[in-house]
């Protein structure tokens, strides 16, 4: 005979189960964000004695004046209001940024505070090839350096695909080298993609090759502190990425404050429009779905080359 089940506890469980499934359709970087989004609401809510949830439409369109009153930009403040509105549906309210009055007072805000994003510059191929060349020295931080900033130009890594790579992820091809990319910003449910690397003028495959014989990394992070000549057993995260290449551009004379982590990947898709390479290929290659999404990667070099005058101006 079957135990009987406690239905006053199965319910329970169903629910924390569907919470962290819920949780899980978004990134582990999206989650952090509208976590400090909501923190920062109920802060708000708190000074001002408003009610947090369910919160009224005038509660979030104050919130929302209020941000742009303090200047916050435009994706910070819908980045805010996607927030709160996925807490309210989580907990089975509806969103009030779907109330009329909120979505009136977002539009305003985006028709009187839109401008340009404040993008940081890209990493094209011949600043790529600057900064490794001043990276001269034979130490295992060198060697890693230059596999690192070559590696997530190379693929157009995202910051966190990078530093996520594990040696099992990558394959040498008689033509250059394959990386295995798992779950990411794009691909959440991890089928994963593969990017292929030509062994062309920046020798890519020839320098991961290198920091690995050089560090005796087998398996595991490919990416690892290096640290007066000692390695860690911990991958590099993301933020440590991003402070080592701002490092390595200002010892090849290059403003650390006009790059970022995102560089590398802005590089490549601007060095691909530059040399004129299919559209449709470096989004592959970067895997966008749209292809209005590679061209916001581009710089303006590629409204010279797709430019409609070309022929007579």
């Amino acid at each position: 005979m079957r135990p009987a089940t406690d239905a006053a506890t199965l319910p329970d469980a169903l629910d924390e189960a569907a919470a962290g499934f819920a949780a899980a359709s978004k990134s582990a970087a999206t989650r952090r964000a509208y976590a400090a989004d909501w923190r920062d609401f109920l802060g708000w809510c708190a000074e001002h004695g408003e009610t947090t949830i369910p919160a009224s439409g005038r509660t979030v369109g104050r919130y929302l004046t209020h941000l742009a009153g303090l200047g916050r930009s435009v994706s910070t403040i819908d980045r805010r209001a996607a927030a709160i509105a996925a807490v309210h549906r989580a907990a089975g309210h509806t969103a009030p940024t779907a109330l009329e009055e909120v979505r009136s007072i977002l539009t305003g805000i985006r028709n009187t505070l839109g401008r340009r994003p404040d993008k940081k510059q890209a990493l094209t191929a011949d600043l790529v090839a600057k900064v490794v060349k001043r990276i001269r020295g034979t130490d295992l931080a060198s060697h890693r350096d230059r596999a690192l900033i070559l590696l997530c130009f190379g693929a157009a890594l995202r910051r966190s695909e990078l530093v996520a790579l594990d040696v099992a992820d990558l394959e040498r091809h008689r033509r250059g080298l394959l990386v295995r990319i798992g779950k990411s910003k794009t691909d959440q449910q991890g089928m994963g993609r593969s990017v292929a690397i030509l062994d062309g003028k920046l020798k890519i495959p020839a320098a991961v090759a290198a920091w690995l014989e050089v560090s005796g990394i087998a398996d595991g992070p490919v990416f690892r502190g290096a640290d007066r000549g000692r390695l860690s057993a911990d991958r590099l995260t993301a933020g440590q990425f991003a402070r080592i290449l701002k490092s390595r551009c200002a010892a090849a004379g290059l403003d650390p404050e006009a790059f970022s982590g995102h560089s590398p990947r802005r590089g490549f898709a601007t060095s691909a429009g530059d040399d004129g390479a299919d559209l449709r290929l470096t989004a592959k290659h970067m895997r966008h779905a749209k292809l209005e999404t590679t061209l916001g990667y581009m710089e303006d070099g590629e409204l010279f080359r797709e430019n409609a005058g070309r022929s007579f101006l």
